[in-house]
């Protein structure tokens, strides 16, 4: 009994230190003295072999911050480390997805049945103003 108990101990310590570490490595801030930083210039050129258009190069959470485009035209933003130059986090943005979802926004969803899972019409719609909504629940 004594045995499970040590084996249960040492689970609970090791999965104690492991939680408390899984913040550290889920960051994405870069922590490098600048003395080691390379310089903007060279991210410049980085983007530049990687087919990336910069629009925007700035420094935030410690970490070069790049908004531009890529090769095929998508607008990004890239997190890169100042030392090694590395890609930590990519956020791409598809200009025809956002174009469609503006469109969406634009139209009214109590005229439109697929938002409202129905088959009404501009001209005959589910509600008129001031009456009581009448349903069935199916």
């Amino acid at each position: 009994m004594k045995h499970h108990h040590k084996i249960l101990g040492s689970s609970l310590l090791a999965l104690s230190v492991a939680l408390a570490a899984a913040p550290a490595l889920a960051s994405d801030d870069c922590e490098v003295p600048v003395a080691r930083w390379q310089s903007r210039e060279a991210v410049r050129q980085m983007a530049v072999q990687k087919g990336w258009e910069v629009q925007r190069l700035r420094i935030g959470d410690g970490c070069y911050e790049i908004r531009g485009t890529d090769a095929e035209g998508r607008g990004f933003k890239a997190k890169i480390d100042p030392e090694t130059l590395e890609v930590i986090k990519l956020k791409q943005r598809d200009r025809k997805a956002d174009r469609r979802g503006d469109r969406k926004r634009e139209r009214d969803p109590m005229h439109d049945p697929r938002v409202r899972g129905d088959t009404a019409s501009p001209d005959k719609p589910l509600f008129t103003p001031g009456t009581t909504p009448r349903g069935q629940i199916e």
